[in-house]
């Protein structure tokens, strides 16, 4: 499968968990979706582009949410 279409269905998977859970860490969304650690950092990094996420900090880590 094309590198493109799996960080396309992983960016999918993250939305929906977000709209379901509310905001997340990085390794909350990791866990919760047991994806490969480099594809979902790509996901994340597509959905912030398109203005589809936020990307918080807070302390030591970064809450990732959806844009209202």
């Amino acid at each position: 499968m094309a590198i493109n279409h799996q960080v396309g269905e992983t960016a999918g998977a993250i939305w929906n968990l977000l709209e379901r859970n509310g905001p997340q860490t990085l390794a909350q969304l990791k866990k919760k979706l047991d994806g490969n650690g480099e594809l979902m950092n790509f996901a994340v990094g597509w959905l912030a582009r398109e203005e589809k996420v936020e990307i918080i900090e807070d302390r030591k880590t970064f809450q990732i949410r959806l844009r209202s």
